[in-house]
């Protein structure tokens, strides 16, 4: 292959590496595209690139503890990094640990405000908390951002149902699931909108 021989060339240039991880992760090889990674982290442990792409593989993996001390070394070196701060409250919230998860939503929004995807995490987490108002606001500013994202618009619902808003909460659904796009909610949404149906 040629990208693997590029590598071999060029063992040292990340781009070329991180390339041939993707590759690896998209051909159905997840263990061969964490052994170029972290071959690559041997000679260069805190290569930015390299270690973003190994937690992102971990994530996509749910090897959610993995992801976690990978994340957790990145924001270690770069305390602002709002997407890695974002994708470790994420991993946090699915763990339960909702305190740590809102103390890292509430850094990434700090480091980059108005980023749909940061909005989206922490309204989530505001919702799991039970603060359903302060929830839709962070989940209303995602929705209006990025008006496509399936995930998005499925945690707008549900804030809006938690806040006594169903017509609204209905419509949300009905647009969503008429829209045909496929999403990790979509069982849950389908069940929150026949609950709205039967009133």
């Amino acid at each position: 292959m040629l990208l693997e021989n590029a590598v071999a060339a060029r063992p040292s240039e990340d781009n070329l590496v991180a390339a041939l991880s993707r590759l690896y992760a998209r051909t159905g090889e997840p263990g061969k595209a964490e052994t170029v990674l972290n071959t690559r982290l041997k000679t260069e442990p805190k290569d930015f690139l390299i270690r973003s792409t190994l937690a992102s593989l971990y994530l996509a993996q749910n090897k959610y503890d993995d992801a976690i001390t990978e994340y957790t070394s990145i924001t270690a070196d770069r305390p602002g990094d709002a997407p890695a701060l974002n994708n470790l409250a994420w991993l946090y919230q699915q763990k339960g640990d909702l305190a740590k998860a809102r103390g890292l939503a509430e850094r990434a929004m700090v480091a980059s405000p108005r980023v749909p995807q940061i909005d989206d995490t922490l309204g989530w987490i505001l919702l799991a908390q039970g603060e359903a108002d302060k929830a839709l606001t962070y989940l209303s500013a995602a929705s209006l951002s990025a008006p496509t994202n399936p995930n998005i618009q499925y945690h707008l619902a549900v804030a809006l149902h938690r806040v006594g808003r169903q017509a609204d909460a209905q419509a949300t659904l009905e647009n969503l699931l008429r829209s045909g796009v496929s999403f990790s909610d979509k069982t849950e949404a389908e069940k929150l909108l026949q609950e709205l149906k039967r009133g």
